[in-house]
């Protein structure tokens, strides 16, 4: 049993010499820890001593089982650093980076200055409170699960006895950032179709004159219609449920057209290398996708438009076999899809209001700005709205297993649970 010793310093200041003994080593030798416990001074003498008793008892408790008193100075900085190095060889690089920004550019910042073992669940909602107003839901989630790694690497490592992120409440979603973004199956269509569109585009024209200074800028018009391979790499998207990575990774090896299959393999993401190729997200995403017939006629014309291109620059081709390629035959640049897909969506909408009575003629209208991996999102929806069962969506779009699926898309498959309730209200209708 651990023993005291009262200690009245000349200041007046009252501590506890505070003795645990752990036992005996091989020889014998009595094992001990000695340290210095500081009582609340404003108590009286039984007060502090059983105040001083309490806390040796606990502690004597936490050391049987492993417990370092000197890991309750670790400063939070130093245990975060600690911990994401720890965690760096299984984590893909693209990954790693974004803890290390998360960390560096908010978390360790306000936690500056506190120890592991002395951050509160209360410590933890102060910060996601000044997140609230900068971040979405989905943002603050991140930095939520990188804290809660961090501290459940330290009650593992015995730093900690509870994880302080374990019962802290987020800030209260905001709808407008909490939902998915998506197309419905009507809006797909629409979307599809305005892919075939021709546009009038407006510019400005430069028309000189003798005198460079009395240069005059004139308005033109060009007639444009969205790439081939544009067309393609979104009707993918819908229709194969690819991650915008995986679709840029697609070599023409990949895409089996006699078999009508895609083959999906690799990703293109952050590398040390910069942005290339890399094993997919995990073992699931290694899978084959079927190619409707729709895409299998389009994948057939850019195949063709393809070989023109090669055949026509000759030594100029600089390309390695990638489906969705820039001018010399070099994949396309990652943000390249997302650039265009936000003016074709601009410039699809300003069409309709522009030119309504064609647009109704067509059964097009607006459409939402949604991010380009909301296309994604528009497959899985658009598969349970075809009551294609859980199990096989989840294969199709590359997920671990159903749950990941569910969560991720049980706020966009509740409109179907009028369509499954109204078939069975028919059932019932009919055999009764």
């Amino acid at each position: 049993m651990a023993s005291l010793k009262r200690v009245t310093h000349k200041s007046g200041r009252v501590v506890y010499r505070i003795v645990i003994c752990l036992g005996y080593d091989k020889e014998g030798n009595k094992l001990v820890k000695n340290l210095t416990y500081s009582v609340d001074q404003s108590a009286t003498p039984r007060q502090q001593e059983k105040e001083a008793m309490k806390y040796a008892m606990e502690l004597e408790d936490k050391l049987k089982f492993g417990h370092d008193v000197r890991s309750e100075k670790v400063s939070f900085e130093e245990f975060s650093d600690q911990w994401l190095e720890s965690v760096k060889e299984n984590l893909a690089y693209g990954t790693y980076i974004g803890y290390k920004q998360l960390l560096e550019g908010r978390i360790q910042p306000y936690f500056k200055g506190y120890r592991v073992a002395g951050i509160r669940t209360e410590d933890i909602e102060a910060f996601y409170r000044t997140l609230a107003e900068e971040y979405s839901f989905g943002t603050i989630r991140r930095f939520a699960n990188v804290l809660s790694c961090i501290f459940r690497t330290a009650r593992r490592w015995n730093i900690i006895e509870n994880n302080p992120c374990q019962y802290a409440q987020k800030p209260r979603r905001r709808q407008e950032n909490g939902e998915l973004r998506y197309f419905t199956p009507q809006q797909s269509v629409m979307f599809l179709k305005s892919l075939d569109l021709t546009y009038e585009v407006k510019y400005r024209r430069r028309h000189a004159t003798e005198n460079k200074e009395g240069d005059v800028f004139g308005e033109c018009i060009k007639k444009c219609n969205v790439p081939t391979q544009y067309k393609l790499f979104y009707a993918i998207s819908i229709f194969c449920g690819l991650r915008k990575g995986e679709t840029l990774a697609l070599r023409w090896g990949d895409v089996d057209l006699e078999g009508r299959e895609i083959r999906v393999s690799k990703s293109v993401g952050r590398t040390v290398n910069g942005f290339d190729c890399k094993e997919p997200k995990s073992a699931s995403a290694l899978r084959r996708v079927p190619i409707p017939n729709k895409l299998s006629v389009m994948l057939k014309e850019y195949k063709a438009e393809y070989g023109f291109l090669k055949s026509r620059l000759g030594d100029r081709w600089k390309g390695d076999d990638s489906l969705f390629i820039q001018p010399d035959g070099r994949r396309m640049c990652h943000t390249a899809t997302y650039q265009y897909f936000v003016r074709h969506l601009k410039r699809y909408n300003q069409w309709v209001e522009e030119n309504p009575e064609k647009a109704r003629l067509k059964g097009l209208e607006r459409l939402p700005m949604i991010p380009l991996h909301g296309l994604r999102h528009s497959c899985a929806t658009l598969l349970n709205y075809l009551d294609v069962n859980i199990i096989d969506i989840s294969r199709y779009l590359g997920h671990a297993n159903c749950s990941t699926t569910m969560n991720i898309y049980a706020h966009s498959f509740e409109a179907q649970k009028q369509a499954a309730s109204d078939k069975l209200n028919e059932f019932i209708r009919i055999h009764t």
